[in-house]
């Protein structure tokens, strides 16, 4: 993530931070998106943001809960036994009512997984390390109303802002009302004595951790523990004190947790600390991409960073969190509430996710829930964006990612088209969209015609079946060929078609 500006960021989340004093009773970690924002972006007085109003939505009915686990060496979780690629959100609310609304939007998106910052109803400790009771039962509300819908969850114990005193500059911080800080009678005189080892500080967090592992460990809708969001920017952090942090922290977790649920921790794009992604403590990668330049698409930025850490670290990948740009939404010339055609960016962004070789699709910050905090988007917005993911979802259901891997494609000079395949020597799926169809405007060319794409297949299967699908539905097929393997590569011809297509491709 990038750093320029972040100041203009936090003088919109500070009236946020107040407001929502003023209106809970909790006292609020704001979980946050380390992007940068523009000069531009509007000083305090003018943001708008404000304490969301309640609002009346349909009550949902209870869903099955499915079984969802990551196997050591897979890199996608496995859902009631098949290895599924996953549609999740990035929850942010202050109220567990809040939370109600937005695990039934969710459910009427087809997610399944829901990441949840901790510190986002208060820091859920006091100043001599115990637990604050009320605020654990506050998230139990939250994990049992996702369990009724279906919906498993990501808990995240805490963040970067909750350790950061202005050391480096984020703009934004929450370290005056950390219950740890000295001034709040909590141990700590600088936020970096939680990566001290045998310090007062990291000790007393630990055990805190441990007990909320041990208390929610029998719970059946946890799919995995977040030890700590963005750590690569709190304050006194160094590569070496991180991955040393992670590993003590999730070396607790696994004798907390019988159940031995899978480890992730995620650090800020300012950065890349290799052996933090390389430490044995960290079971999937956590990326929180957010593209620098409104000109800059999301999907394409997802491929390119997936695909790179997928090569060098050999490691399942996560999106826990991302954003159209990283811009505030109700930027009025950036934000992607206010772009006319910013729909198609997010639409492209789940059907390439899905091709990315990443682990799970959508997790958007603002769309899933933070809107609700503008009010020139609030509630509507979110409900604009409920079934984002359904088409995807439809289309991905029947399909095996075991073994699946980023698969190299080629465009000839000229091409119109560009996206990305995965797959194996038995099964492929890939998408393709409009090759100007890019931001801010995203334009659409009336039809694309006589576009072929290659795509390196492993195996020694010659004949083909390609079937073309209509991202509309997900499930609707526009047409079907058969093609025959030259050396290594697979040549498609996609049948005309305006804006994207996707296809699924199997043996004969």
């Amino acid at each position: 993530m990038h750093t320029t500006n972040k100041r203009f960021f936090a003088s919109a989340l500070s009236v946020i931070v107040a407001l929502s004093l003023f209106f809970s009773a909790c006292t609020p970690g704001q979980p946050t998106p380390t992007e940068a924002m523009p000069s531009s972006t509007p000083s305090p007085a003018d943001t708008g943001t404000g304490v969301p109003t309640e609002t009346s939505m349909p009550t949902a009915t209870s869903a099955p809960l499915p079984e969802i686990t990551l196997h050591e060496g897979d890199f996608y979780f496995s859902v009631d036994g098949w290895q599924s690629f996953l549609f999740s959100r990035n929850l942010a609310g202050y109220e567990t009512w809040h939370y109600d609304q937005l695990l039934d939007l969710a459910k009427t998106g087809g997610s399944l997984l829901v990441r949840l910052q901790l510190d986002s109803m208060g820091t859920g400790i006091t100043a001599d390390g115990e637990l604050d009771e009320r605020w654990a039962k506050n998230w139990e509300h939250v994990f049992d109303k996702a369990a009724e819908n279906g919906i498993h969850v990501l808990p995240v114990f805490t963040g970067w802002f909750d350790w950061n005193n202005g050391k480096p500059d984020y703009g934004y911080s929450t370290w005056e009302s950390n219950a740890f800080n000295i001034v709040n009678g909590g141990p700590a005189g600088d936020p970096g004595e939680l990566f001290q080892p045998g310090s007062v500080t990291r000790k007393m967090w630990f055990e805190w951790m441990k007990t909320l592992v041990e208390r929610w460990q029998a719970r059946e809708n946890i799919a995995a523990w977040e030890i700590f969001s963005e750590v690569n920017i709190a304050t006194g952090t160094t590569e070496s004190s991180g991955v040393a942090f992670i590993e003590e922290a999730a070396a607790i977790i696994h004798t907390a947790d019988p159940r031995r649920r899978p480890i992730t921790a995620s650090l800020a794009d300012v950065s890349e600390w290799p052996g933090f992604y390389r430490s044995e403590a960290i079971d999937f990668i956590n990326i929180h991409p957010y593209p620098y330049d409104v000109k800059i698409d999301l999907g394409s930025k997802v491929i390119t960073d997936a695909q790179k850490l997928l090569a060098n670290y050999d490691k399942p990948v996560m999106i826990g969190e991302s954003g159209l740009n990283q811009f505030l939404p109700d930027n009025v010339e950036k934000g992607s509430g206010v772009l006319p055609n910013a729909n198609l960016g997010f639409k492209h962004a789940i059907w390439s996710e899905m091709v990315s070789g990443t682990m799970n699709g959508r997790s958007l910050y603002w769309e899933d829930g933070f809107a609700i905090f503008f009010p020139t988007l609030n509630w509507d917005y979110l409900r604009e964006y409920a079934e984002l993911e359904r088409p995807a979802v439809a289309f991905a259901r029947d399909v095996d990612f075991a073994g699946f891997k980023p698969l190299p494609v080629g465009f000839p000079a000229g091409t119109q088209v560009w996206g990305a395949a995965v797959g194996n020597e038995k099964s492929v799926i890939g998408w393709f969209r409009d090759a100007d169809c890019e931001p801010p405007d995203w334009p659409l060319q009336s039809v694309i015609s006589g576009q072929t794409v290659t795509i390196a297949v492993p195996g020694s299967a010659s004949e083909w079946q390609i079937d073309f699908y209509d991202t509309k539905t997900g499930t609707d097929i526009l047409s079907s060929t058969i093609t025959t393997r030259q050396g290594d590569k697979i040549f498609i011809l996609l049948p005309d078609f305006k804006d994207d297509i996707a296809f699924k491709m199997s043996p004969r």
